[in-house]
Formats: C-alpha cells, sequence, structure tokens
C-alpha cells in the first residue's frame, strides 16, 4: 500500500554536512519532495522559548524541551542549501518551509528566487511566513509591526517581478518603475507560493495571495471559506501538513487526505532537534520508506 499523500521530507533536522546525502537517498526512496526551513538569529536570553507556538499553547505545561531547536542550532540559510542540493538531484521537488520572506527587499530576493527555480529546472515551492519572535525583525533592522502589510506587499512584488514582462510596482513599502527582470522562474503558470501561519491573518493572507498552506489540517476550513469568499474556490490550491515529532502512520496520512491534505512534510526522528541527525538517520529513513510504502 502506498500513501495516499505526497510525502516530503523534513531536511533541517540532519547534520548539515549531510542534507546532500539524506536528499540523494530522498529522491532514490520516492519522496516527493525535501524541504529546507529558517530562523535567521535567535536571542541568546533564558527564556526566548516561552513564545515559541508550541510552548504557548501548552501553557503551564509548556518548557524548552518544547522547542525544535536552540538558539545556537545550525540553521543553513534555505536558497544555498537548496541550490546545494539541486546540482546534485534531478526529480525531487524543493521546498522551503517557512521562508521569513518579511525580512527581505523583493527585488534581490526575487532574483534569488528566480535563479534557484530556473537552475532547478522548475522544482521550487517556496513557503513563507512571518515567525513568531520579534528578536528576528530587529536583528535585521526590519519594523516588526508592519510585517503583515510587508509580507503581502512582498507577495504581490514577486508577482509582479515573476509575471510582467517589464515589471513595476508602488506600494506603501515598495516602489519601482519599470524595470528589466530576467530570467524568470521557469514554472508555469506561475512558482507556487505556500503561505504559513496560525491564525486568520495567515488564513487570509494564503487564500487571498497564495497558491497553497504551509502548517496545521486544522486550518484548512477556515481557509476553504476564505477561497471561496475570494472567488478563488476553483483555484489550484495546495495545502501541505508539517509534521515534527516522528515517523507518521500510513493511518494518520490517510486522516489528513480526508481532511484535504495534499502532502505531508515529515520529521521521521523522534526525539530529535534540528542540526542533530547523523548517519543513523539514513538508515532510519529507508526504514521508515519502506514501512509507509515508499520503497
Amino acid at each position: 500500500m502506498s500513501p495516499p499523500v505526497k510525502v516530503g521530507l523534513n531536511i533541517v533536522w540532519a547534520k548539515p554536512e549531510l542534507v546532500v546525502r539524506f536528499a540523494r537517498l530522498a529522491e532514490d526512496l520516492g519522496f516527493e519532495s525535501v524541504w529546507s526551513g529558517e530562523h535567521v538569529a535567535l536571542p541568546q536570553k533564558a527564556d526566548w522559548w516561552r513564545i515559541y507556538p508550541s510552548v504557548v499553547a501548552a501553557g503551564e505545561k509548556g518548557s524548552a524541551d518544547l522547542a525544535p531547536f536552540r538558539p545556537e542550532s545550525p540553521f543553513l540559510d534555505p536558497m544555498v542549501v537548496l541550490s546545494h542540493i539541486s546540482a546534485a538531484t534531478k526529480r525531487v521537488r524543493l521546498g522551503i518551509g517557512i521562508y521569513l520572506l518579511a525580512l527581505r527587499n523583493p527585488v534581490l530576493v526575487g532574483r534569488t528566487i528566480a535563479s534557484l527555480d530556473l537552475l532547478s529546472n522548475g522544482r521550487l515551492d517556496l513557503g513563507v511566513g512571518l515567525g513568531w519572535t520579534a528578536d528576528e525583525y530587529s536583528f535585521t533592522e526590519n519594523e516588526w509591526t508592519t510585517r503583515g502589510r510587508r509580507m503581502d506587499e512582498l507577495i504581490r512584488c514577486l508577482r509582479a517581478l515573476f509575471g510582467q514582462d517589464t515589471p513595476e510596482f508602488h506600494g506603501e513599502f515598495f516602489d519601482f518603475p519599470p524595470i528589466g527582470f530576467e530570467p524568470k522562474p521557469v514554472q508555469r503558470p506561475r512558482l507556487p507560493i505556500h503561505v504559513g501561519g496560525f491564525g486568520p491573518a495567515a488564513e487570509r493572507r494564503a487564500a487571498a495571495l497564495g497558491d497553497g498552506w504551509y502548517g496545521s489540517p486544522a486550518n484548512i476550513p477556515a481557509i476553504r471559506e476564505r477561497l471561496k469568499a475570494e472567488g478563488r474556490a476553483g483555484d489550484p490550491f495546495q495545502f501541505s501538513a508539517i509534521t515534527l515529532s516522528g515517523p507518521v502512520s500510513l493511518e494518520a496520512m490517510e486522516e489528513m487526505a480526508r481532511q484535504g491534505v495534499h502532502r505531508v512534510v515529515v520529521t521521521p526522528w523522534p526525539g530529535t532537534k534540528v542540526g542533530e541527525v547523523g548517519e543513523e538517520g539514513l538508515a532510519a529513513l529507508e526504514r521508515y520508506a519502506r514501512d509507509i510504502g515508499l520503497a
């Protein structure tokens, strides 16, 4: 029996020097995609973890152990690591979930995104989100309070850069006259941008501006309603679920499929954190692929 959904692999948990080996193995085993992600810089303070979403949700039971990383955990730049993987693979799709788009300038990051999509022969899935800590905005000289409006405008800027022959944009945060911007991403009708997050604002952004959702299946009903309200109920839209706590069974995937999930991004190494999975994880990945019917 094969999985009822597409299965992606979260490679952020792999030791940095092993990411290409994990990506190649994932491709050989039949994983549909490999997914990177990021934090740019986290504060070194004793209670940094208290505002991490899963800790907040746990209330009084929350602890630093619920955060899947530490301030010193190794996060590779997603664009760099996926470019590295792109050159070593042929078929597996390359995902970023989540990319902190609101920390960037659209023209500069648009050039990077388009380059990666072109050089990978159209394999990039871009998942974007706002993040959960104001510290990363402060450390990169960005404004936390306007992050939502800035994110919306950034997505619209990228659509202009990627879709218009001679792009121009005039907004609250970004403004440029007609410019030359080549090459474009190779994916058509457009490069998929998946929106991630936790609440109504992220649901609204996904329905209004996104090609997919990257997060919890619990948000699917609300996003479907918002897609209808936007007149986009018939548009292509993918729901991807990310899991961080160990292997996902076929039965769990079947339940997610019933909820409307198209892709499950798995982290099949229980009890580990970002950047900790070494060569022993390769054998575990092979066993997991057999267990769910991929290999």
